[in-house]
């Protein structure tokens, strides 16, 4: 379990995540706002869609504005880059310089980390990647003095097997992330049911909680499912969707409160 403020992740049923994926400072407060209104546990921003990147105090302005307006609820801050399905075009290195900037603020509780930036999954498993792992640990180790770490990797394209999910994850944990997140396109519903059984498996051999999901429509009831299989985090949406597949908060929490009156 992972206690982020009043939140533990990983007790319990599944916390609900919904994005904020405004482009401007008004409109990002507003979106704030009408979320922490709903049953909702987590906030995340996807920085990858807001506009003023480029203007550190109207960041921090507007991170200070999130925290107050969010009250308890935690806030998780993300830059989802273009090659894992966002809008980010950033470089690793001012990638990484805006994450160690966010987390000295002191306004974030959760960043995510996007782990296989400039790593090579096939090199990393096969032992020839050790300086980045070095510096990718070294990397979340400074950010854990200030946030919680989301290691996260997202496939839009496909469904990897098995074995490399499986080692995904298992790298994402070696190298200190605190909650690692793996997201994956199904092309059939054994895709999907691949993912959960990757998911069921791995989370019986951790201490550490998961978030997994597959995304689209053949991947819905794993954002649904997830105490079922060990999925610790599922992501909602109010209104647009910011991944396929994302259901409407509301109803999200019906299905996930009928799941865990199950195991009551």
């Amino acid at each position: 379990m992972v206690q982020v403020g009043a939140v533990t992740i990983g007790e319990g049923q599944p916390k609900i995540c919904a994005s904020i994926t405004e482009s401007d400072r008004k409109a990002v407060i507003a979106a704030a706002d009408i979320l922490v209104q709903k049953s909702i546990d987590i906030i995340e921003w996807r920085l990858d869609f807001f506009n003023d990147m480029e203007d550190r105090d109207r960041m921090k302005d507007t991170l200070l504005r999130l925290k107050m307006s969010l009250g308890n609820k935690p806030l998780l801050i993300t830059f989802r880059s273009e090659e894992e399905g966002g809008n980010g075009t950033l470089g690793r290195e001012a990638y990484e310089e805006l994450l160690l900037w966010i987390a000295e603020s002191g306004y974030a509780d959760m960043i995510d980390v996007e782990i296989f930036r400039e790593l090579s999954y096939q090199e990393a498993a096969a032992g020839q990647a050790e300086r980045r792992m070095d510096e990718i640990r070294e990397f979340i180790r400074q950010l854990q003095q200030k946030v919680i770490v989301v290691g996260s990797y997202h496939d839009f394209g496909r469904t990897p097997s098995r074995e490399e999910m499986m080692g995904r994850l298992e790298l994402m944990d070696a190298l200190g992330a605190d909650i690692p997140k793996l997201a994956v396109m199904p092309q059939n519903k054994k895709d999907a049911l691949t993912l959960m059984t990757v998911t069921l498996e791995y989370s019986s051999n951790t201490s550490k909680p998961l978030i997994t999901m597959a995304m689209g429509g053949l991947g819905v009831v794993s954002r649904l499912a997830g105490e079922s299989f060990g999925s610790a985090v599922t992501f909602g949406c109010v209104g647009q969707p910011s991944a396929p597949g994302q259901v409407a908060v509301d109803r999200l929490e019906d299905a996930l409160e009928l799941i865990h009156q199950c195991y009551r």
